[in-house]
């Protein structure tokens, strides 16, 4: 082999060097040698920073992150007070940077060319960087390949007598420039084609969509691992676009254990293409925790405490569950850090969250600023102060990426003091941000037999079988994309990359010509549709080899294996739990409605005591505003007692008395809660207000007399074996004797039927119904105190009794259940509650739903429950 003698072998991208220096030293190995001399077999861009080291003037290059940051600030200083000001710093800072390294590649200049008014600024912006890195003696990286060619001349750099360059699918003007002076210093700089000469087995595939191709492409794959290949490659041009869809399949259908095991490691497949490194939960929760302010947002307080990247995670778990669920309970949106603070002082079992803080509130008084270099250090010092990354035992892939936060970002944040002498804490953590999404984060293990791996990395590259996807006329050839920033004709009379659709056909060609040769068994394969759109292959592979179907293995996800499965799985009737050792239970009428809404609701939240986080609402929230309704009209029935009374007030009166006990509940009410500003206050009072006064003009002036004997009673229930409280809003008692239960509501979902089900979804008013054997009801009424809605919606025993309420015979739902008259009603629901309450008492918690709309569509326990996992579950084996 050319290496053993000494010849220095270029190759297009890391990859392929790493590829082939495993080929040399498993030749070696077969030559019978046990030492030999390390190979010269490089990337070309790892060979000229080799170069420039020997030359000494490494320390001197400005590496990408360096370049980026320069551009933006000439970008950032020269588009100030101007139109450029909307123009997005980092996006167009990339374009700069690569439209530089075109020019200085090319060696072009745009002086002496016709510019628009965006390359006129671009131009202005270069000679800015130009003139700054003359001044401070940097090297721009599109520098090298003039610098090492030059040292070569110079005979600073000595070439060996053969220069091999591999798995170019075209020549940057660098290495063009290194084949010319290679060959005046008596070098042979040659091309080496690898691969085989000729194309393998050929086959085109049709895949339904993008999906549909991923899946087939990883069927593929396991077949041919099943079969004991150990060189399978799948090449996506758009790899960075697809990656995480990608890893899922794969992992899905080649190494389903993996997946469900949350393994980290993935042993049978590999991609050559990470993601951003910020999309790490570890690190995300690292710039989160540098961001935090003097004031909070409850989304941030709640990342605080629930966070397991945070010191005492661990150890404080459920006293900072707890004190996540007092927080809310308080309805606020935002905190200051020093009221916050001041709440966990005040909370038992958080002594580490409350040394956290004080740490955390101690770097957001920080308003000086500083060198990059000494905000890294800053921030790796609070970071290991507040107990990042946790005091669990992280795993893999959490420990790379610490590793690559520490080694990669800080550093490279640290690298730019000489570009950036000063800047503030908030400037550093934005730039910490943009470095955490420059970063590429791949995960260290073994390669496996299985390389997924994007089109530009393909290069040079061969396997004994080999998968080549997305080959759809929508993305070969690709569509021109010339750089903005320089001349479009200069950019096609130099055939600059992505400058022309002619350019993107010869590259095209170029690629496909090589795939064809890099497998014995090669399938090219594209999707018929993207969403509604139709799509063609590519006219460049049309007639690569006959259309067909490769074989597949068996689909090997979890669904697919379960619908297959012909065991007859075990079933284990979990729907009991303990029973109730006592005979009183919070909850009240609620635990009842949970109860006959679903069971295991029921059971849940009132043995378990299990609920959703509350998530405050912005200014006053519909529960708050329906118990302001309650409270007022409560305090204004205490005063006036009677129908008569009512009647008695004139216009004046009545304002007056409504804006008085409006008034004195919104003051009683946000006396021991946090109260909302003034000005919502008094639009809210005047609501209130409004509303009141059309229910008591509008509907209860209108009804026949009556007094009021209750308002908000307390009572203790016997129900079965059950022993409840309850409180009804209200109790009527009629001229004639009657007694009416009425229950205020501000909502719009009220049925009067609901009364009439089996099981009794709305036991409430029932309960107290029945409650007195001596005294029942003769009605049960809501009373829906809403703006243009005000009425009664309920049931009473004659006709008349409550303005337009219906008697029981009005219902259909009576006749199915057997109720002739109301006393039977009374009966029926007495037997319904008692069948609640043992029921609950009993344990029994089966997840069923009354009905999926009305009892699921708000709980808060869907979850927990996996309702619609179940459904999903069902309709598999229905199939």
């Amino acid at each position: 082999m050319a290496a053993a003698s000494g010849a220095l072998i270029l190759t297009a991208n890391k990859r392929l060097s790493r590829s082939l220096q495993d080929l040399f030293d498993h030749w070696m190995q077969t030559q019978g040698e046990t030492l030999w001399s390390t190979p010269q077999i490089h990337s070309f861009e790892g060979w000229l920073s080799q170069c420039l080291e020997r030359l000494g003037d490494s320390k001197y290059v400005l590496n990408h992150h360096q370049e980026k940051c320069l551009w933006a600030q000439q970008i950032e200083e020269t588009s100030h007070g101007t139109s450029l000001e909307l123009l997005q710093i980092s996006k167009t800072a990339e374009k700069a940077v690569q439209a530089h390294h075109l020019l200085n590649e090319y060696g072009l200049d745009l002086t002496s060319h016709l510019l628009t008014e965006d390359q006129r600024v671009f131009s202005l912006w270069q000679r800015h960087y130009r003139r700054h890195c003359e001044e401070q003696d940097w090297i721009d990286k599109s520098d090298l390949p003039r610098i090492i060619c030059n040292a070569i001349k110079q005979a600073e750099i000595e070439l060996p007598k053969q220069v091999l360059l591999i798995g170019f699918d075209q020549f940057p003007p660098g290495l063009k420039l290194l084949r010319q002076v290679a060959s005046g210093v008596g070098c042979c700089c040659e091309e080496i084609a690898p691969g085989a000469a000729d194309a393998g087995q050929l086959m085109l595939f049709a895949a339904r969509d993008k999906r549909h191709e991923i899946e087939s492409a990883a069927r593929w794959a396991r077949q041919l691992l099943d079969q004991g290949a150990s060189s399978i490659g799948i090449i996506v041009p758009d790899l960075q676009r697809q990656r995480q869809q990608i890893e899922r399949v794969f992992r899905d259908q080649i190494d389903p254990q993996a997946a469900s095991l949350l393994q980290d490691e993935e042993a049978l497949f590999s991609l050559s293409l990470g993601g951003p490194l910020a999309e790490q939960g570890v690190v995300n929760a690292a710039l989160e925790l540098l961001t935090l302010g003097t004031g909070l947002r409850l989304d941030q307080v709640s990342f605080l405490l629930r966070s397991p990247y945070l010191g005492g995670a661990v150890t404080e778990a459920d006293a900072r569950a707890l004190f996540e669920q007092k927080l809310r309970s308080y309805g606020k949106q935002t905190f200051t850090l020093s009221a916050l603070i001041s709440q966990v002082k005040n909370s038992s079992g958080l002594p580490v969250l409350l040394k956290l803080l004080v740490k955390i509130q101690q770097i957001t008084r920080l308003k000086a600023k500083a060198s990059p270099g000494a905000w890294a250090v800053l921030f790796a010092d609070h970071l290991q102060h507040i107990g990042w990354p946790g005091d669990r035992t992280i795993a893999s892939r959490e420990y790379q990426a610490v590793k690559a936060w520490r080694e990669k970002v800080l550093e490279a944040l640290a690298m730019l003091n000489q570009q950036l002498p000063s800047i503030s804490g908030s400037q550093a953590v934005s730039l910490l941000r943009q470095l955490t999404k420059d970063v590429e984060f791949q995960l260290e293990g073994p390669s496996g037999p299985i390389q997924v791996i994007g089109l530009l990395e393909s290069s040079g590259l061969s396997y004994q079988h080999l998968w080549v996807m997305g080959m759809s006329e929508a993305l070969l050839p690709a569509r021109p994309q010339p750089n903005p920033f320089i001349p479009y004709r200069l950019q096609e009379q130099y055939g600059m990359p992505h400058a022309s659709a002619e350019r993107e056909l010869q590259f095209a060609e170029q690629v496909v010509a090589r795939l064809k040769t890099a497998g014995a068994n090669t399938v090219f394969s594209y999707p018929t549709r993207d969403g509604d759109c139709a799509l063609r292959p590519s006219p460049l592979i049309d007639a690569c080899g006959k259309v067909g179907v490769p074989p597949f293995a068996a689909f090997h996800d979890f669904l697919a294996r379960e619908k297959e499965c012909s065991t007859v799985l075990e079933t284990l009737d979990d729907n009991f739990g303990p029973a109730l050792q006592r005979e009183r239970a919070q909850g009240g009428t609620h635990l009842l409605k949970d109860q006959a809404h679903c069971p295991f609701r029921a059971f849940v939240r009132h043995r378990l005591r299990c609920r959703a986080l509350e998530e405050p609402d912005p200014g006053i929230s519909a529960l708050e505003r329906g118990d302001l309704v309650h409270l007022a009209l409560e305090k204004i029935w205490t005063e006036l007692r009677t129908h008569a009374a009512l009647l008695a007030l004139d216009n004046t009166q009545r304002e007056e008395l409504i804006h008085t006990q409006v008034q004195s509940a919104l003051a009683d009410y946000f006396k021991e809660r946090s109260s909302p500003p003034e000005v919502l206050l008094q639009l809210e009072q005047e609501r209130v207000t409004s509303l009141i006064d059309d229910w008591l003009v509008k509907v209860e002036s209108e009804r026949d007399g009556f007094r009021v004997v209750e308002t908000e009673q307390q009572h203790t229930a016997q129900i079965g074996p059950l022993q409840i409280s309850l409180k009804v809003d209200r109790v009527d008692e009629l001229d004639d004797g009657s007694r009416i239960v009425i229950d205020y509501k501000t909502g719009t979902d009220l049925r009067a039927r609901d009364f009439l089900t089996a099981p009794l979804i709305e036991p409430q008013l029932p309960v107290y119904a029945v409650l007195d054997s001596d005294q029942e009801a003769d009605g049960v009424a809501f009373a829906q105190v809403r703006k243009g809605s005000c009425r009664f919606i309920g049931l009473v025993r004659d006709s008349g009794l409550l303005a337009q309420v219906k008697t029981l015979d009005a219902f259909s739902q009576a006749d199915q259940l057997g109720l002739s008259d109301w006393n039977a009603l009374l009966v029926f629901w007495r037997q319904q509650l008692e069948l609640l309450a043992a029921d609950f008492v009993a344990g029994k918690a089966e997840v069923r739903p009354f009905d999926l709309n009305k009892s699921c569509r708000y709980c808060d326990l869907s979850g927990i429950c996996r309702i619609q996992e179940t459904e999903v579950i069902g309709e598999l084996h229905d199939d």
